[in-house]
């Protein structure tokens, strides 16, 4: 089973897909943006056989979806978090088992 670090998070070899949507311009998306400034190139670069998208939709709420084995998909919302807290999202949904 794959494991890679990411700070302090261990991503499970379970997680197949990380998908980051958020709006490009909206103040509730601020901190889902700052969050892909700051960490995307560590998570890509301790991760890079696990895709990772980044989709900016003019207009929408920011939200995380994983996707696990066997086609199981969560999500979180990510409206109006900070940077540090999309990063213990990502971090909970990678370490899901």
């Amino acid at each position: 089973m794959r494991t890679t670090v990411i700070g302090f998070a261990k991503f499970s070899g379970n997680i197949k897909e990380l998908r980051l949507h958020f709006c490009q311009t909206g103040e509730a998306s601020k901190g889902a943006r700052e969050y892909v400034q700051r960490y995307y190139p560590s998570l890509k670069k301790d991760n890079p056989d696990l895709p990772i998208l980044v989709r900016e939709c003019s207009g929408i709420q920011p939200r995380l979806w994983a996707r696990y084995g066997m086609g199981k998909e969560t999500s979180v919302s990510l409206t109006n978090l900070g940077p540090d807290d999309v990063r213990k999202n990502v971090e909970a949904m990678g370490s899901s088992r």
